[in-house]
Parts: structure tokens; sequence; C-alpha cells
């Protein structure tokens, strides 16, 4: 019996080509390199991609504490007198914070702006946000204001304070700073993301560098300042 073997081309000087066999070997041996090479690229980009967004997150939550370090660095001190008594123009919650700094560079003006941080919700997530409005703004104006999404999608955060309390005698941290003689002699700023969120935000501790009111009248029986 005579077996015939099918082969595919000629060569140079009539010699055979490669059998049907060999070229289909050749051909998977072909697709599953290339496969294989689709994978690794495919993982590549994934991993690049991923590196790249953590990136993005580092810079924009450094560049967010920075921010909120020379904000609240930059807290004045107004004393103010009303029907509570005098005090420091300064409001801390556990949830908020509402203060007194310079106006910001992007408002073209001098002056003060009264600052709020706080947490908002806007289309099922939470956002910490900073907003600002001049201080001698009578009514809430968005033309004339700031709003700064500082984070997007936290799980919570907490204002805390750290200084010496009216009527206590020594400095403790607390969760309410209001209506109070100085500002804290330290605020600090935690975040909490939710569980399979991998950002990260070691906590930031801010000192007010301004602690007294350059245009308040000083008494010298308290030692402190009494309004205008």
């Amino acid at each position: 019996m005579i077996h015939h073997r099918t082969r595919v081309g000629r060569g140079a000087g009539g010699q055979s080509g490669f059998t049907l066999v060999e070229l289909l070997v050749a051909l998977a041996l072909f697709s599953l390199l290339v496969t294989i090479l689709f994978n690794n690229v495919h993982f590549g980009l994934q991993a690049w991609k991923h590196g790249s967004a953590r990136a993005e997150d580092v810079q924009h939550m450094m560049a967010s504490q920075e921010l909120l370090r020379r904000m609240i660095g930059d807290v004045y001190p107004m004393y103010v007198t009303d029907a509570a008594g005098p005090r420091i123009d300064f409001d801390g919650a556990k949830d908020a914070l509402s203060f007194l700094a310079r106006a910001p560079a992007s408002a073209n003006t001098g002056g003060r702006y009264r600052f709020k941080l706080s947490v908002e919700r806007h289309v099922g997530e939470d956002n910490l946000v900073l907003s600002g409005m001049p201080e001698l703004a009578r009514e809430p104006d968005t033309r004339m204001g700031t709003r700064t999404v500082l984070l997007r999608d936290v799980d919570h955060v907490d204002f805390s304070y750290f200084g010496r309390l009216v009527g206590e005698r020594n400095p403790q941290w607390t969760d309410i700073w209001s209506k109070q003689n100085e500002v804290p002699a330290l605020v600090r700023v935690r975040v909490a993301f939710r569980s399979r969120d991998a950002r990260s935000w070691p906590d930031l501790v801010v000192a007010p560098r301004v602690t007294a009111d350059v245009s308040c009248v000083y008494d010298l029986l308290t030692m402190r300042c009494r309004g205008r």
C-alpha cells in the first residue's frame, strides 16, 4: 500500500515545503503565542492604569492636605461681642468647621473670607467640601463665594480641637470648640474611606499661627481681648 503526504508549496530547487500537519501545528503555536502576548500586554495596561490612578489619588490628597494646612494655619481670631457675650469668631464641631482666614488668591480681592469645612451629600456620595464667602457679605451669593470639593466619596470626616476651654485648667482634645476666648492650639482632621477604598488619609494636625486679634482692645486685668 502506498501512502501519500500532502505538502504545501515548494521551495527553491523543487524541494518540498511544509506538510499540512506542520502548518497547522505552527498556526496553533503562533495563536498561543499571540494569546500569551496579548494577556501580558493587557495585564501591563491594567497595572499601568491602576498605578496612574493610585498616583493621582495620592497627589490629590497631598494637595488637599496642603490646602487645609494653609487655610487652618491662617485662621484669624476675630474677637466679637454679641448677645452670648465676647468670644472668638470660630465655630468648631465634630462634623464641620467654620472660621475666618485670608481671602483665597482666586478671589482677586483683599480682606478675609468666612470658610466652612463640611461633608455634603451629592449624587449618592459624601464629599468633603470647602466653601467660602467674603467676611462682609450679608447674604450667601454663589457669584461672590468659592466652593471646592477636596475629597469625593468619603465614609466620614471628624474634626477635633486641642486647647484650654473656658472654665478648664488643663488643655485637652475635644469635639466641640465654640464660644471660646481663643482659637484652639491645634486642629485635627481625620478622614475615613469606605472598606473597599484603597485611599489613605494620615491624620492632619495644624496649629493656627495667629493667636490674637490685632484690632481688639487688650484688657490688662484678664490679659485677654475684650472686643472693640
